[in-house]
């Protein structure tokens, strides 16, 4: 038997701290907790209670306590009055609307000292925006390990949060030493970056972990990029200098004084595979020498022994070092 009762859905209000909201039917929160009762027409009846959108937590007869998700839209409370007498009452239902604000910030991401990161917060139906360092943008800058968090609220003073981790790796530490110079006959340095995913070196070729430096006459700079494990890059730079100042005459007087009798090049000595060729102005070849010392210092003469006249003579040093060969015009005065 049924008959009609004058039932009456009324919420309770429970646990008002200071992150919680007050709210009245018909809106709720997704993902909120609240209570709910109905009066009888009698104190000795018993309810049967249906919910939509969301799951009882606690039943105590005339009032339960509900969970609801987080699935925006109408849901409903149903219930049923069992008299004493075992007569039901028609089901009497009230509508929640149940609201949840969107918000997604992304996935976590990952990335390299000295790397800035945007996060984005994709949102929807909110009024207000907030993240935790209390900015209100829809974008936020980061470039420090950590999670990042963003709080929204909508028209009806309900919340929701997302939260991404961002991981800033260490950039990997490569060291070449001290700037040096280098001063040896056919002398070399080794520089060594083992122990990295890759290796890059100043000339964009040369991968291996290895890389050599042989004896120049010019200051040589020295870079090298390496990769870690996570992929980030770190470089380091180192000068090698040669040792002297390498100064070619362009002039010397081969009068018999014992000043400046000779075509004398300071420190060339330390190329033993130098070779060194001077011509006259018609092409022919009036010296030459491999190798470089004291007793092969060109004195003026042709490679008769032959006194060669007052004028411009073009010359070709070839170091055999894999620099180009350096040329250039010396002047006999007599």
């Amino acid at each position: 038997m049924k008959k009609n009762l004058n039932i009456l859905i009324i919420l309770i209000l429970i646990g008002l701290g200071m992150n919680s909201y007050a709210q009245n039917l018909p809106v709720a929160c997704g993902g909120s907790t609240e209570w709910y009762g109905v009066v009888g027409d009698n104190g000795f009846s018993d309810f049967d209670w249906e919910v939509t959108g969301g799951t009882i937590l606690r039943n105590y007869n005339d009032s339960i306590q509900v969970q609801w998700n987080f699935i925006a839209g109408a849901h409903f409370i149903r219930v049923t009055e069992i008299n004493r007498y075992g007569c039901s009452s028609e089901q009497l239902e009230d509508t929640v609307l149940i609201t949840s604000p969107f918000i997604d910030v992304g996935l976590d991401e990952e990335l390299c000292r000295g790397e800035t990161y945007e996060f984005v917060a994709a949102t929807s139906d909110v009024t207000s925006l907030l993240w935790q360092d209390g900015s209100s943008g829809e974008t936020f800058i980061a470039s420090e390990s950590g999670d990042y968090w963003v709080r929204v609220e909508d028209e009806y003073g309900c919340v929701n949060s997302d939260t991404a981790t961002l991981i800033v790796h260490e950039l990997p530490i490569i060291d070449l030493g001290t700037d040096t110079t280098l001063c040896e006959t056919n002398g070399s340095i080794v520089y060594d970056a083992s122990g990295y995913s890759s290796v890059n070196w100043l000339d964009g070729e040369s991968i291996a972990p290895m890389f050599t430096v042989y004896t120049s006459t010019q200051d040589q700079e020295i870079w090298v990029t390496v990769t870690g494990q996570f992929g980030c890059e770190g470089s380091d730079t180192v000068v090698v200098r040669f040792c002297g100042e390498f100064e070619i005459p362009n002039a010397f007087t081969p009068n018999d004084d014992g000043s400046n009798d000779k075509w004398e090049i300071e420190q060339l000595f330390v190329f033993e595979q130098v070779t060194i060729d001077v011509y006259n102005r018609w092409g022919e070849r009036v010296f030459h020498t491999d190798g470089y010392s004291s007793g092969q210092y060109w004195d003026g003469t042709d490679q008769k022994g032959k006194k060669l006249p007052m004028d411009a003579y073009y010359y070709v040093i070839d170091l055999h070092n894999d620099e180009e060969p350096i040329v250039g015009t010396v002047t006999i005065i007599r």
